[in-house]
């Protein structure tokens, strides 16, 4: 394997890591801090409804993530994995942000603060490997934060859903 398609199965696999340490974490920080974030206008995670909702919208992610790798990869065509990952280092940056709002701890930011600047030094080594001009990469980037954001944005109002098709789920194996 050329040390490209190494870097471009890196995403799906930071990806995870990251996820991992909000899904591990979440339901219980929420008890942890829910005075806290009962203050807020807009509190970190407050569309969560349950650890195995916030699974599944984690899962549709990955999913995302991996075959848009795999696609890249099969095809030689790197510019919407190059946004996408953007994308998401953009979104270990929010991490870092709500947790300095916050002024606490907030799930993923233990993973956003060392996989950030790998994010970077991979998007920096990896456009050494593509012809992509200047107008490619700031367009792909906008699509890219785009895409992983309106991905987010769905996927969090989609926590209802899940949560009642798990409910839904668990009443049939009963």
């Amino acid at each position: 394997m050329d040390s490209i398609k190494v870097i471009i199965w890196l995403f799906p696999i930071i990806f995870m890591v990251h996820d991992f340490e909000e899904i591990i974490i979440v339901e219980a920080w929420k008890k942890r801090y829910a005075n806290q974030l009962k203050i807020l206008k807009k509190a970190p995670f407050s569309d969560l409804k349950s650890t195995p909702s916030f699974s599944i919208g984690v899962a549709i992610e990955f999913i995302v993530i991996s075959l848009v790798t795999l696609f890249s990869c099969i095809f030689d065509s790197y510019l919407l994995w190059y946004g996408m990952f953007f994308g998401f280092a953009a979104h270990l940056v929010i991490h870092c942000f709500m947790s300095a709002k916050f002024k606490h701890y907030v799930p993923g930011v233990v993973t956003s603060v060392p996989f950030l600047p790998i994010c970077v030094y991979l998007l920096y080594v990896s456009i050494r490997f593509f012809t992509f001009s200047k107008f490619e990469i700031i367009a792909y980037c906008a699509v890219g934060i785009a895409t992983v954001y309106l991905m987010v944005f769905l996927l969090h109002k989609g926590m209802g859903t899940f949560e009642k098709l798990i409910r839904l789920l668990e009443k049939k194996v009963s």
